[in-house]
């Protein structure tokens, strides 16, 4: 069986989002330093633009490094700061209910109580959530 946090999947999706970093962060004119506070700026990018769940989703469908890569910085922000990392299913799902996007997870033994976020369903959910949730919940989840 293949490990979900040391695959092919996993690092062609990582490399590919690392390597298009740079070119996101200047279209932004913004600088990212991974720190807990610029998930607020995040946030406010991704709401101007964005219209709503569907046209992220769309985005995110398309492979758009509009969402894969703040979803990717989203995840480094988790890693940096709640001791979480990388993992995604090493084969393509087949099924819906089967996570096809990557995730971030805490280790641990017991699976379904390790803590983990999807940074593409934290970003969708922006746009559904009361005005109270913020982007930067994601982290404070973990610090709490």
């Amino acid at each position: 069986m293949t490990d979900w946090a040391d695959n092919p999947r996993l690092t062609t999706w990582l490399a590919a989002q690392q390597a298009a970093f740079p070119a996101w962060s200047e279209r932004t004119g913004q600088d990212w330093d991974f720190s807990i506070d610029s998930l607020d700026r995040l946030e406010r990018l991704l709401r101007q633009r964005f219209a709503g769940w569907d046209e992220v989703r769309a985005a995110e469908e398309a492979e758009d490094p509009a969402v894969t890569v703040p979803a990717w910085y989203l995840g480094e922000v988790q890693n940096r700061h709640c001791g979480t990392a990388w993992h995604r299913n090493p084969v393509a799902p087949v099924h819906p209910d089967q996570p096809g996007t990557p995730f971030v997870q805490r280790p641990g033994d017991d699976e379904d109580e390790v803590p983990l976020s999807n940074p593409f369903t934290e970003i969708r959910g922006l746009f559904v959530r009361g005005p109270g949730e913020r982007l930067r919940d994601v982290v404070t989840r973990y610090l709490a």
